[in-house]
């Protein structure tokens, strides 16, 4: 069988020869072709033989998915900070309780990062990419890449992808901070800031029955997810708290985020520009947590002059809101939660 081999001699003239073949096919495209041309199809033939004899394979995970966030890339957002090992050549750290200095850092993950990990014998390796928009209303687009090799593309998606979700979700329900957040028009997106409200129903200042009827509601909705999946429906408990000033609707809300031990999104609806707008912002809100929507006297006239109401709120902003509305949001969101109250 090794006589059959060829020759270290007769590879090399191989080589050789096919060199100079190449070197000849690109001396006469240059003569030939417009040098952008050349250049294409000098690109084309590189990316088919890369794609052919490479190894890895690239998975692509933004942060938007259709019209909503991308819930693997929240996930693996969660998950990647806690295998950053000496591998990594960069770290992003932070602290968000500045009333505890000796508070640990928490660790995140710069841009361009490269962090790799193990799983069923795979190995595998992650990068956070972004790209910054030519026009100041666009937000940032954000994308990891995740790299294996291409034997593995199948075990990625049907165990590795999986793994992450769960992963990421024990991560939350261990986790003992909650955040409120309120949308940034310009950078498009959610801002998260520690919650930190002492209210809660021991301590809330309420009539005994009416905190008891509130208290058993809750539990009711978080005992029914199944009949709201049994029946077509949006896992979802809407309430209107209204009133003057003073009266304790904030108060009432921070003591069902720390009962429910769920997450604030707050949205000023004065600073929603369209239907559109709206509808992105909805979508990008994360499941098992609380909307409360500010200005719901807003509401009624903003499809009449949008102007008018915005200058409205813009009088009224000196003074607690008088009607809050808000919901409990542990489904898919659906434009239909503007109907609750």
């Amino acid at each position: 069988m090794l006589k059959e081999l060829p020759s270290l001699s007769t590879i090399l003239s191989a080589y050789a020869s096919i060199s100079a073949m190449a070197m000849l096919i690109r001396t006469i495209l240059n003569e030939m072709l417009p040098e952008r041309m050349t250049n294409y199809i000098f690109s084309m033939i590189y990316d088919f033989t890369s794609a052919y004899f490479s190894s890895d394979f690239a998975f692509i995970i933004e942060d938007r998915w259709h019209a909503g966030d991308n819930q693997l890339f929240r996930a693996a957002e969660i998950y990647l900070p806690t295998i950053i090992g000496p591998s990594s050549d960069s770290l992003l750290v932070g602290f968000d309780k500045s009333s505890d200095p000796t508070a640990p850092s928490k660790p995140s993950i710069p841009v361009d990062c490269r962090i790799k990990d193990d799983f069923d014998g795979m190995r595998l390796e992650w990068t956070l990419s972004s790209i910054e928009p030519k026009k100041y209303y666009v937000p940032t687009k954000r994308f990891f890449s995740l790299t294996c090799n291409k034997r593995d593309r199948e075990r990625v998606e049907q165990r590795y992808f999986p793994y992450i979700n769960r992963t990421a979700q024990e991560i939350l329900n261990k986790s003992d901070s909650l955040s409120i957040y309120t949308y940034d028009q310009e950078c498009s997106m959610w801002e998260p800031t520690a919650f930190k409200h002492p209210s809660t129903f021991e301590t809330l200042a309420m009539e005994p029955q009416l905190k008891e009827f509130i208290m058993k509601d809750l539990d009711s909705f978080m005992e029914r997810k199944e009949f709201f999946e049994n029946v077509g429906r949006a896992w979802k408990r809407g309430y209107l708290l209204y009133g003057p000033p003073g009266t304790g609707k904030s108060s009432l809300v921070a003591a069902i985020a720390n009962y429910m031990r769920s997450n604030v999104y707050d949205l000023q609806f004065q600073g929603v520009r369209n239907d559109y707008d709206l509808s992105r912002i909805l979508t990008s809100t994360t499941n098992c947590s609380i909307l409360l929507i500010e200005d719901i006297d807003c509401i009624t006239t903003a499809s009449h002059d949008r102007t008018k109401v915005i200058e409205k709120c813009e009088v009224e902003e000196d003074e607690d809101e008088n009607k809050r509305p808000f919901s409990i949001n542990y489904g898919v969101y659906s434009t239909s939660l503007m109907d609750c109250g």
